[in-house]
């Protein structure tokens, strides 16, 4: 499964500087055991076959039951995963943007022409950024079936 983490907001904000849409993946086994960590992407990619739409079909139905299980297993799996992301991307973004706003606030102190609305409103931007992160979610983007036999 391929989750994507993303945020929304006007693009004014420019949220995917610190939130672009990140993907999650996760390899679960029948068990729940998530093996992305374990087996590289391509190189397993490379030892897979495709079956013909009808078989496809055929496998998805005989394993339907499993499949909505692994679902629900990778939902509460990918919490933590994407909690983590979107947690990284609110400290880098506390983390500038305060940095931005101590830096203004430090130059207004040795010059006057630094208006107190240009303050205000970098402070505001810096709360809408972070309100945004606050909201950010994920989806199932991709699912891939993958059954294995033995030839």
């Amino acid at each position: 499964m391929i989750y994507v983490v993303e945020a929304q907001a006007p693009k004014n904000l420019q949220l995917t500087r610190f939130l672009p849409p990140t993907p999650l993946r996760l390899l679960l086994d029948r068990n729940g055991t998530n093996l992305a960590a374990k087996v590289e992407f391509e190189s397993f990619n490379r030892q897979l076959n495709a079956v013909n739409r009808h078989t496809g079909s055929k496998l998805v139905n005989a394993v339907q039951q499993e499949v909505h299980a692994i679902l629900t297993q990778a939902e509460e799996k990918v919490v933590s995963e994407a909690r983590a992301v979107i947690d990284a991307a609110r400290r880098e973004a506390d983390e500038k943007l305060g940095a931005e706003l101590a830096r203004l606030e430090a130059l207004r102190a040795v010059n006057p022409n630094i208006r107190d609305d240009e303050v205000e409103a970098l402070e505001s931007n810096r709360q809408k950024v972070l309100e945004h992160l606050d909201q950010a979610n994920w989806r199932l983007d991709a699912l891939r079936l993958i059954v294995v036999t033995h030839q």
